[in-house]
C-alpha cells in the first residue's frame, strides 16, 4: 500500500481521509481542507473530482513517522497550476519561488555576476586513465547546486544569518567544490560573510554537553553569521593557547596530560542540518581495517598507515544511493579535546587548493568531506558522472622542543581525487573500468619539530665525521703507505685502482659502523625513554640514512670483490723437505737416491684447498637464528614506531622505522657474531679442533713448507720442515717421532729452533719478503710456463672445460721447472736460517700493527715472526669480520626494501653461497695451476 518517493529515502501512502485545518507546506501557510486520495497506480496517488469551482493539488505531509500524499483543495482565490501549486488568481497572495528562481534572485541580491547555468555547473578534476595528467570534467546542472544553492543562499541572505542551516548549506557547498574561489557557492559565501560581518548571528552548533570551545583565535577571521571556513594568516599550528601535554602512558584530560589524543568530529548534512558530535576512531579509511586496530593511532607516538589500491566498485559502494540521486554527503569539522570541557579546532589542509606550497602553515580550512557523489550527479542527465573521494589523508602531530612534552596544533592534510563513471550501477561497469585500481591511504604521523630533527642530523654528521676522519682516514693512509713500501715498481694505473678500492672499502666499513652505532642508539633512546624526549623520524625524512646504507653496501661489495680477486690470484708453492731413500741401482752394483712420494704433497694440497673457504661463523646457522628470533618470536615488532620496549605484538597499520629495523637486525647479527666467534676462539679451537693449527701440524708431519705470495715481493712462509729421518714412513715410526717431541728429545719446530727464546724457537709462521732476483727467477722458470700450459689447454679444450676439469697432465718442462724453483726456495730458506741474526726479525708492537717490510728486504730475503696467523688473510677464515659485516649489511639493506625477514635471509644465503662457491672453484683452479696438483686430486 505504499511506494518510494523520488528521493528513495521514504515510503509514501495515499491518504484516504479528509479533513480541515491542514497547514499546507508547499507554498504558503493557511488553513485548508483536503479530500481523500486514492492509489491510482503502483507509484501515483490520484484525487477525486474537486467540488464545483475548486481545484486540487497533491501535497506530501508527515504524521507519526509516516508520509502521506493528500489531495489539498486550493482555497478561494487560488487555482492549481502545472507545478502542483495553488497559484493565486491575483498578486494578493505570494507563493514560494522555485529553486531556479531562488538561485537567480540570490545571484542578483548578492551581486554575483554569473548566470544560473554557470552557477549550477560543477568543475571536477579527474585523473586520466594513465594517471599522468588531470582533466577538468564539467557537470552540467549539478544536483545539489540546482536544488540547494539558491534556496539556501536566499534564505541565509533574507534572514540575515538567522537560518543557521541555510548558511551552513552555503558553506558546505563551497567546501564540496574544494573551495574553488570561482565557483558560485564560494563567491556567495564570501559575499554573505562580507554582508554579515557587522551583523553577526552564530551559525555553528553548540559544543558537546559539558564542554566549551576554545575562544576565537588570531587565525579565525570575522565571519559574522556565516560558519568559519578559512584560516587567516600563517603559523596557525603554533598557538600557545592550546596547552595539552603528552606522554607515552597514563594521564587524563583532567590533569592536562594524556597518552591518548581525543579527536572530535562535528558533522553536517549537505543541507546544513547539524548531526552532532562523535569521537573520531577508524573513520575515513577506504582500505578498511580490522575491528579495534584502525583506531590505535590516537595513542601518542604510534605512527599508523593504512594504504592499498582500490577499485571503482569499492568506491561506488561507499556512495551507492547516489546512483539514484539520493543519500547525502556528510561534511565534517575536526576538533582536538584539550581539556575536560575544551575543544580546539584542528586545521585541515587540502592540497588540491594550495596555490603557494612554499609557505608552511598557510591555506588551511575547516570543513571537509570523505566521499561525495552529490556534486557529480547531473540533474539534467539524471546520472552519476563523477565521484570525489579523499585519496590520501595524513594527520600530523608535531612535538615541540620546549617544553618537550607539549605538541603543536595537529594538522590534517587531505588530497582529493575523482573517478569518472558514466554508469547507473556497479553491475554495468565494463571490464576495463572494473579492473582499474588507484591508490588510497590514511596515515597518522607523530614527529619532531624541524629543530629537533636538525639536531638528529647534526648528531649524525658528527658521528660520521668522527668515524670517517678520525678512524677511517688514518686506516686509508696506512693502507696506501703500506702499499707503497711493498711495491718496488709502481704502475700508475695499479696504484690509482688500489687507492680507489681501498678508500671505498675502508670508508664503507666506517659507514657500516656509523649505521650500527646510530641505529642502536636511537633504538635504545626511543624504546626506553620514560618521558617523551624524541620521536622517530618518518621514513620519508630518512633519505640520508638510505643513501648511507646504499653507499655502505656498494663499498663493501667492491671491497669483497677486490678481496676475492686478490685471493684467487695468490701464488702458492709447496716445498717438500723429504730426503730420498737409498735404493740399489738397476744394475745392482751401487746405491742411488730413490724417488720421493708425492702423496704427502697431494694431501697437504687437499687440506689447503678445503681450508680456503672455512669460516669462523656458520652463515646458515646465523640466518636461521635471525629468522627464528625476528620472525618466529616476532622480535621484529620492536622496529614498529611504538614507544613500548616490551610489546612484541604486531598491530595492523602501525608503521615500521628503517632506523629501528636496522638497529634490531644489526643487534642480533652482532650478538650472533660475538657468540659464535667467542665460542670458537675460546672454547672450540683451543680444546676441540682448530683448522689452522691442524693444517700447520699436518705440514710439519708431512715435512712440507708452504710459501704464499699475496704480492709480488711479499707473502707468508709456513715452516713445516721436521728433523725426522723420513716422514714418508710407517705409522709406528711416525708415532715414535711424536713421542720424542713430547718428551723434549727433539729440537723445536720453528725455523729458528736454536733461539733461547722458546716463543721464537717454536714459531713456524713468518711474514716473508723476497728480492727482485728471486721473484724474476720464480716468474721466468715456472709461472710463465704454467700460464702458457693453461692457455694451451684452454685453446684445446675450451675455457669452461679447462676450468672445470683442469689443464690435464703437466709437461715435463713444467715439472723440471718446479724442481728448480723448489731448489731455489730451499736455498733461500737455508740462507735465511744461516743469517738469522740479520734476516729474521722479531717485530715490535708497532711493527706488528703496521706490517711494513724491513729496511734490508730489498737486498736480501727477510723474514718477520708472525704471531697472528696473518697468512689466513689469503683465505676466508682470516677475513671473517669483513664477510660477516657484508652478510649483515646485505641482509639489512635488502630488508630495508622488502620488509620481509625470511625472504631477505634467503636472498642473503644465496649470495653468500655464491660467493663461497666462486671462491672455492676459482681458488681450487688457482691452487691446481700454481702447485701442479691436478684438479682431479683435489677432492
Amino acid at each position: 500500500g505504499a511506494f518510494p518517493d523520488s528521493s528513495q529515502r521514504a515510503c509514501i501512502k495515499c491518504d484516504a481521509t479528509s479533513g480541515k485545518a491542514f497547514n499546507f507546506q508547499s507554498g504558503f501557510s493557511m488553513f485548508q481542507t483536503w479530500s481523500p486520495a486514492i492509489l491510482q497506480s503502483s507509484q501515483v496517488c490520484a484525487c477525486q473530482a474537486a467540488p464545483d469551482g475548486y481545484t486540487t493539488v497533491i501535497a506530501t505531509t508527515e504524521s507519526n513517522g509516516t508520509f502521506y500524499q493528500r489531495c489539498v483543495v486550493c482555497p478561494d482565490g487560488t487555482t492549481a497550476n502545472n507545478l502542483n501549486q495553488c497559484a493565486p488568481n491575483s498578486r494578493t497572495v505570494s507563493i514560494a519561488l522555485t529553486p531556479a528562481q531562488q538561485l537567480s534572485e540570490a545571484l542578483q541580491q548578492l551581486s554575483i555576476g554569473l548566470t544560473s547555468s554557470a552557477a549550477t555547473q560543477a568543475s571536477i578534476a579527474v585523473p586520466t586513465a594513465s594517471g599522468s595528467s588531470v582533466l577538468d570534467l564539467n557537470v552540467q546542472q549539478s544536483k545539489p547546486l540546482v536544488e540547494l544553492l539558491g534556496p539556501s543562499a536566499l534564505a541565509c541572505r533574507q534572514g540575515l544569518g538567522a537560518d543557521r542551516a541555510a548558511c551552513n548549506a552555503v558553506a558546505n557547498l563551497c567546501a564540496l567544490t574544494l573551495y574553488d574561489s570561482t565557483s558560485a557557492a564560494c563567491r556567495m559565501y564570501d559575499a554573505l560573510v562580507k554582508l554579515f560581518v557587522t551583523n553577526s548571528v552564530g551559525a555553528s552548533p553548540p559544543p558537546p554537553s559539558g564542554t566549551t570551545r576554545r575562544g576565537t583565535t588570531s587565525f579565525k577571521p570575522e565571519t559574522g553569521s556565516m560558519p568559519w571556513l578559512y584560516y587567516e594568516g600563517v603559523g596557525y599550528t603554533d598557538d600557545p593557547r592550546m596547552d595539552l601535554r603528552v606522554q607515552f602512558s597514563g594521564g587524563n584530560l583532567a590533569q592536562g596530560q594524556v597518552s591518548m589524543l581525543t579527536f572530535v568530529l562535528s558533522s553536517y548534512l549537505l543541507n546544513g542540518t547539524w548531526l552532532g558530535y562523535n569521537t573520531w576512531t577508524s573513520e575515513f579509511q577506504l582500505c578498511g581495517a580490522p575491528k579495534g586496530d584502525g583506531s590505535r593511532w590516537y595513542r601518542v607516538g604510534w605512527n599508523y598507515k593504512n594504504s592499498c589500491s582500490i577499485k571503482l566498485e569499492a568506491l561506488l559502494a561507499e556512495v551507492a544511493p547516489a546512483f539514484r540521486g539520493g543519500d547525502d554527503t556528510v561534511m565534517y569539522e575536526l576538533f582536538l579535546q584539550v581539556g575536560t570541557s575544551t575543544l580546539y579546532p584542528v586545521p585541515v589542509l587540502i592540497t588540491n587548493t594550495l596555490t603557494d606550497t612554499t609557505v608552511e602553515n598557510s591555506g588551511a580550512v575547516r570543513r571537509f568531506f570523505f566521499a561525495d557523489a552529490r556534486l557529480g550527479f547531473s540533474a539534467q542527465s539524471q546520472g552519476l558522472q563523477v565521484v570525489q573521494y579523499a585519496a590520501d589523508m595524513q594527520l600530523r602531530v608535531v612535538l615541540r622542543r620546549t617544553p618537550r612534552d607539549s605538541i603543536y596544533v595537529p594538522q590534517l592534510t587531505i588530497t582529493y581525487s575523482a573517478w569518472e563513471t558514466n554508469t547507473l550501477s556497479t553491475v554495468n561497469l565494463d571490464s576495463d573500468a572494473a579492473n582499474v585500481e588507484r591508490p588510497a591511504s590514511f596515515s597518522v604521523t607523530y614527529t619532531n619539530e624541524p629543530d629537533l630533527n636538525n639536531r638528529f642530523w647534526y648528531g649524525w654528521r658528527t658521528i660520521l665525521i668522527v668515524f670517517e676522519v678520525v678512524l677511517a682516514f688514518p686506516a686509508m693512509m696506512l693502507s696506501v703507505f703500506r702499499y707503497i713500501r711493498k711495491k718496488r715498481e709502481q704502475a700508475d694505473l695499479d696504484f690509482l685502482v688500489y687507492i680507489g678500492v681501498s678508500f671505498a672499502d675502508i670508508g664503507s666499513f666506517a659507514l657500516a659502523m656509523v649505521l650500527l652505532v646510530v641505529s642502536l642508539y636511537y633504538l635504545i633512546l626511543y624504546k626506553l625513554q620514560e618521558e617523551i624526549y624524541f620521536l622517530m623520524l618518518p621514513d620519508d625524512q630518512l633519505e640520508n640514512f638510505k643513501i648511507t646504507v646504499i653507499l655502505a653496501i656498494v663499498g663493501q661489495s667492491l671491497g669483497l670483490l677486490w678481496m676475492l680477486w686478490q685471493q684467487m690470484r695468490t701464488d702458492v708453492f709447496f716445498i717438500d723437505w723429504e730426503k730420498p731413500r737409498k735404493i740399489l741401482s738397476k744394475e745392482g752394483t751401487r746405491e742411488e737416491p730413490g724417488a720421493v712420494s708425492c702423496w704427502r704433497t697431494l694431501m697437504v694440497a687437499n687440506e689447503f684447498n678445503e681450508l680456503q673457504t672455512v669460516r669462523v661463523t656458520y652463515p646458515p646457522f646465523t640466518l636461521l637464528m635471525v629468522v627464528m628470533i625476528l620472525e618466529g618470536a616476532n622480535v621484529i615488532a620492536a622496529a614498529d614506531v611504538t614507544p613500548d620496549a616490551s610489546d612484541y605484538q604486531h598491530y595492523f597499520g602501525v608503521t615500521t622505522s628503517i632506523i629501528l629495523r636496522f638497529g634490531v637486525e644489526s643487534f642480533f647479527f652482532l650478538v650472533l657474531f660475538l657468540g659464535q666467534y667467542i665460542f670458537k676462539r675460546l672454547l672450540y679451537y683451543p680444546y676441540v679442533a682448530n683448522p689452522v693449527t691442524q693444517f700447520i701440524d699436518l705440514m710439519y708431519l708431512a715435512n712440507i713448507s708452504t710459501l704464499i705470495f699475496d704480492d709480488t715481493h711479499s707473502g707468508y712462509y709456513i715452516h713445516g720442515r721436521n728433523l725426522a729421518q723420513h716422514s714418508d714412513t710407517t705409522l709406528r715410526e711416525l708415532n715414535q717421532e711424536l713421542l720424542k717431541e713430547e718428551e723434549g728429545l727433539t729440537s723445536q719446530r720453528g725455523l729458528i729452533n736454536s733461539s733461547a727464546n722458546p716463543k721464537l724457537a717454536d714459531n713456524q709462521l713468518f711474514l716473508m719478503y723476497i728480492t727482485e732476483s728471486i721473484r724474476k727467477t720464480y716468474d721466468a722458470k715456472m709461472l710463465q710456463l704454467v700460464q702458457q700450459a693453461t692457455n694451451d689447454s684452454r685453446n684445446r679444450k675450451g675455457i669452461v672445460n679447462t676450468f672445470l676439469r683442469g689443464s690435464g697432465r703437466q709437461r715435463d718442462t713444467v715439472l723440471t721447472a718446479y724442481q728448480d724453483v723448489t731448489l731455489l726456495f730451499k736455498q733461500m730458506i737455508e740462507d735465511v736460517e744461516r743469517n738469522q741474526a740479520t734476516q729474521v726479525t722479531d717485530p715490535t708492537y708497532m711493527q706488528m700493527i703496521l706490517q711494513l717490510p724491513p729496511e734490508n728486504a730489498q737486498n736480501n730475503p727477510a723474514f718477520v715472526h708472525d704471531y697472528f696467523s696473518s697468512f689466513t688473510t689469503t683465505i676466508f677464515i682470516g677475513n671473517e669480520v669483513r664477510l660477516f659485516v657484508y652478510e649483515a649489511l646485505f641482509f639489512c639493506a635488502i630488508d630495508m626494501s622488502l620488509r620481509n625477514v625470511a625472504l631477505s635471509a634467503l636472498l642473503t644465503f644465496i649470495v653468500i653461497r655464491v660467493v663461497a662457491y666462486v671462491r672455492a672453484m676459482v681458488g681450487e683452479d688457482n691452487l691446481s695451476q700454481k702447485t701442479l696438483v691436478d684438479r682431479h686430486f683435489l677432492i
